[in-house]
């Protein structure tokens, strides 16, 4: 059973956002932005949540108004057909002034019609929150990773020439699963030789590994709601070229180096210019065709961006990738990747055992 977090500090953090922006209350549809004031997983679409100065009332479907009633007994549960419009009168009955919401999130026309009822766009609130991690997410994302990082370790051995890439995907997921992940964080991407030269290639249930050629995967699971990912590479076979190993140990190079830099207060574009700064150096900057890394959480992407036009600054609590790459077509590719936790003193791995 789950340790359920501190919602009251989370909610508190939103009160004082609220209070910067001089509104009295804020209208919440993204269901992944409810999970993390509430740590109540709905589908999209199906909840509107009033935050108010009297609490939350919580517009929903009607299959979940029992179990809420159990579950979160201090809230006000609303069994609705027409969540937004029962929203909005209810703004109307609390005669509640200024009402923010999310404008970069909403669709157009439920967002068109905020507008019309009196509510403030405001920039993503719930999102800066949910950038610096606190105790609670942090063991999950430690879990998450290390089921991803096993997952590795088991797989690795049992992959066998002849196997399709969806085989060898299938191994992964299903371990994932069995050590308690719900699903995975994105579609596992599984590469075999010329394939890994593409940094997002489909895996494809034709292509065979065969002896001598280069594997990446690049995967992760989802476990108690957030993300993992871990990106490994290596040569199959026993006759490894030159150039391959010189790759691997430039792309190892770059993400330690990357890595090393990861500290609070440390510009997010600083990481990629030095880890792209080494392989720009050793002649292969053109072959490094994507962002050093970003930020992860319940989603797979999410800010900060480790890039060159980002502007964040890292800062404790904070969850980023690192994984620098270099790809060569019609031959291999080479990215290697580790999701970390930015603490007072630097980082710390979190894609390991």
């Amino acid at each position: 059973m789950k340790k359920q977090p501190n919602l009251q500090l989370r909610l508190e953090g939103l009160y004082q956002l609220l209070q910067q922006h001089r509104v009295d209350a804020f209208l919440v549809t993204n269901n992944l932005d409810q999970y993390y004031l509430t740590d109540f997983f709905f589908y999209p679409e199906e909840t509107v949540l009033l935050i108010h100065s009297k609490g939350i009332s919580c517009f929903t479907r009607d299959l979940y108004v029992a179990s809420l009633h159990r579950e979160r007994p201090d809230w006000e549960v609303i069994g609705s057909i027409n969540r937004l419009e029962d929203a909005l009168e209810k703004i109307r009955a609390l005669r509640i002034k200024r009402v923010g919401f999310d404008a970069a999130k909403e669709f157009y026309f439920s967002g068109k019609k905020m507008q019309q009822a009196g509510l403030v766009e405001l920039p993503s609130l719930i999102s800066q929150l949910r950038r610096e991690k606190d105790q609670d997410e942090l063991k999950r994302l430690r879990a998450s990773n290390k089921i991803a990082y096993r997952a590795y370790e088991y797989v690795r051995p049992r992959i066998k020439t002849g196997m399709t890439e969806t085989q060898v995907a299938a191994l992964l997921e299903q371990f994932m699963r069995d050590q308690g992940a719900s699903g995975t964080s994105f579609a596992s991407i599984i590469c075999f030789g010329e394939n890994a030269a593409n940094p997002h290639h489909e895996t494809s249930n034709t292509r065979k590994l065969k002896n001598n050629e280069a594997i990446l995967m690049d995967y992760g699971c989802i476990y108690q709601g957030y993300c993992s990912d871990i990106t490994r590479c290596w040569w199959h076979g026993k006759n490894v070229p030159a150039e391959y190993t010189a790759v691997w140990n430039l792309v190892d190079k770059a993400r330690r180096a990357g890595i090393k830099a990861l500290k609070p207060g440390v510009a997010t574009k600083d990481i990629d210019a030095t880890s792209r700064g080494i392989i720009t150096q050793a002649g292969y900057g053109e072959y490094f065709t994507h962002r050093t890394g970003h930020g992860v959480g319940m989603e797979i992407h999410e800010e900060p961006f480790n890039s060159a036009d980002s502007k964040a600054i890292l800062r404790v609590g904070n969850i980023v990738t690192v994984e620098p790459g270099i790809y060569l077509p019609g031959k291999f590719g080479v990215r290697l990747e580790d999701t970390l936790a930015i603490t007072e003193k630097g980082s710390t791995i979190l894609t390991r055992k």
